[in-house]
């Protein structure tokens, strides 16, 4: 009976968002992936790579701020420390890779230790990237989204754990999904985003989407486009906005809770729904 009340409602979530997509796959994590980074200056950062198994120190302008499904849950601040070589130049949100003489001019340091890692690069998937791009990404997924305001959620999770990246900072890997919304949806992304941590959402996982062990579903796309969403008016999306707002910069547990309550309610409410 909730589901055929709830499929009342014309919009669906694929209806809001004009692109959901994966994190970046650079085919050798290893090698661009730099963690425990720490801002030397400026213009550089120092970091460990994995595959050197040492520290590096990098220009921050040649990197870009990583998130892992780990750090990325319901209404919490995103941080993270890792960041991901970028050997590529964002223009007007379109990715285009830099030539080797570029880095080698631009980033010496970056430079320097792509080539300390490039018989690695080159040997990936069989030899396929032994060419004049051999520190490209193994795939084109994600980078041209990064820096853009949007949904995160990871793919795999216990209830919904979305956040709103309001300042398009954070790259991302494979384990999480980007939301961006269409230009013409009026619903903010905190409106979206109450909906979507909502248990209402979840409910609507669990009985329509795929569980794996223990409890856990996956947030993959494919799923989730069919959650209804509803009409909401300007006065409504205001007060939940503030209430998201409010609710980030609350320190006390149990303040938390009861805003959190409150914004429930409202999602309830915008579904015509109480909390039976």
């Amino acid at each position: 009976d909730l589901l055929d009340k709830l499929n009342r409602f014309p919009c669906r979530l694929s209806d809001v968002f004009e692109k959901i997509f994966q994190g970046i796959a650079t085919s050798k994590d290893d090698v661009y992936f730099l963690y425990d980074c720490q801002k030397l200056d400026s213009n550089l950062i120092e970091g460990e790579s994995k595959y050197l198994h040492r520290r590096i120190t990098i220009e921050k302008d040649l990197v870009k701020p990583l998130l892992k499904g780990e750090d990325v849950h319901r209404y919490e601040h995103l941080y993270s420390n890792r960041y991901v070589i970028f050997p590529y130049n964002l223009n007007r949100n379109s990715a285009e890779l830099y030539t080797e003489e570029q880095i080698k001019t631009m980033f010496p340091k970056g430079y320097e230790y792509l080539k300390e890692c490039e018989s690695e690069l080159r040997d990936r998937e069989k030899g396929r990237f032994n060419n004049d791009k051999w520190f490209m990404f193994g795939r084109g997924q994600g980078i041209n989204y990064g820096g853009i305001p949007k949904l995160l959620a990871p793919e795999i999770s216990f209830g919904g754990n979305f956040m709103f990246d309001s300042n398009g900072q954070y790259y991302s890997t494979t384990t999480i999904y980007g939301y961006i919304k269409k230009e013409d949806i009026s619903i903010s992304y905190e409106t979206l985003l109450a909906i979507m941590n909502s248990r209402l959402c979840w409910w609507f996982l669990k009985n329509t989407g795929t569980v794996l062990a223990n409890g856990y579903y996956r947030y993959k796309p494919a799923y989730l486009k069919p959650m209804p969403i509803p009409n909401v008016s300007i006065e409504t999306d205001s007060a939940i906005r503030t209430m998201i707002k409010n609710l980030l910069v609350l320190k006390d547990e149990k303040e938390k809770k009861i805003v959190a309550d409150k914004i429930e309610q409202e999602v309830f409410s915008l579904y015509g729904l109480n909390k039976d």
